[in-house]
């Protein structure tokens, strides 16, 4: 190799180094990303309540730049040190789902004031760093009920629940009213899948049992508010011309085109995703928050095979609205009280 190629490869090597300590100065690294958890009450691929709430994150990591986590848990102190440990990135804003997470809530929230928590479905548990986000079914429910009402060509209707408690009080006693609003008459045959478990949301077998001595009872339409264990029902449903469900949560039009008349929604998704943006622009606060039909957070979608039944049915809008107001008084004074 003679001179001239040497001190040519000389400079090169010079220039290339040289470019690399101006960049290091020059060049900012990129800001670290903010950290959002997203805790679940059960596994993902219940077609209903969970799916939608993921669908609003995984909407809101393509739209917004932030890093994102996701894990079931039920121990508060095992997350906790979760949240202190030093292997992991540490999260800004968490959100929680599930009626029995109050308590996990308030807990970690307590312990990690620096961090600002989402709690779906939750209630009264708001507070500096705590959104406490209660979605109420009520509005959505009765107008269901008016759906079955409408539809039944036996005169009796039913609802399958997946467990009992305060939160699917409002599903069930908003089905019912709306029912007798239409017809006082008409039966209501009602059931849990799990009365006292939250098994009854992942027990298709045991729906499909409930749902077929329902309808061997002369029942028609079926409200199916049981998560997972909705395909149960829709299962029975298609075993039989003149068998029909109501889908909830999620559009679920999809798991029995021909039976599913429509589907009480939850749009968990649209929460998720605006309070997402909220906590990375700066605006997200605490307290206590009630959302229902009139907001637009819950309402009735329908397949469009029984798309006749819509005009009937939205005609009750404003009065499932009224009503739902109602409910949450009631509610609240016997809270009081």
């Amino acid at each position: 190799m003679n001179r001239n190629n040497l001190i040519i490869g000389a400079i090169a090597v010079t220039i290339a180094v040289l470019a690399i300590v101006v960049a290091m100065f020059v060049i900012p690294d990129e800001p670290t990303r903010p950290v959002v958890y997203m805790i679940y009450d059960s596994d993902k691929g219940d077609l209903s309540y969970v799916d939608s709430a993921y669908r609003g994150l995984f909407a809101a990591q393509e739209d917004m730049r932030f890093t994102k986590r996701e894990y079931i848990t039920y121990s508060p102190v095992n997350f906790s040190r979760l949240l202190t440990g030093t292997t992991v990135e540490k999260p800004g804003f968490v959100i929680t789902l599930g009626y029995d997470k109050a308590g996990f809530t308030q807990a970690l929230a307590q312990e990690h004031p620096g961090i600002r928590f989402l709690a779906i479905d939750q209630t009264g548990i708001g507070s500096d760093n705590v959104r406490a986000y209660e979605i109420t079914s009520y509005g959505e429910s009765y107008l269901a009920g008016v759906l079955a009402a409408s539809a039944t060509k036996t005169g009796r209707v039913g609802i399958i629940l997946g467990t009992q408690s305060t939160l699917l009080e409002a599903f069930r006693s908003g089905y019912i009213d709306g029912v007798h609003a239409v017809s006082p008459t008409i039966p209501v045959d009602q059931a849990y899948v799990r009365e006292n478990s939250k098994i009854g949301f992942n027990d298709p077998n045991r729906a499909a049992e409930i749902a077929g001595g329902m309808y061997d009872n002369g029942v028609d339409v079926v409200y199916a508010v049981a998560g997972y264990s909705n395909i149960g029902a829709v299962r029975e449903a298609k075993k039989a011309p003149g068998r029909y469900i109501i889908g909830v949560d999620s559009d679920q039009t999809y798991l029995g085109p021909g039976v599913i008349l429509a589907s009480a929604v939850k749009r968990l998704d649209r929460i998720v995703y605006t309070n997402i943006a909220e906590y990375l622009n700066s605006s997200f606060t605490g307290g206590d928050e009630v959302v229902g039909l009139k907001e637009g957070v819950t309402g009735l979608t329908f397949n469009p095979k029984f798309e006749q039944y819509n005009s009937t049915v939205r005609a009750w809008d404003i009065k499932a609205q009224e009503e739902e107001a109602k409910y949450l008084r009631s509610r609240a004074l016997s809270v009081q009280k």
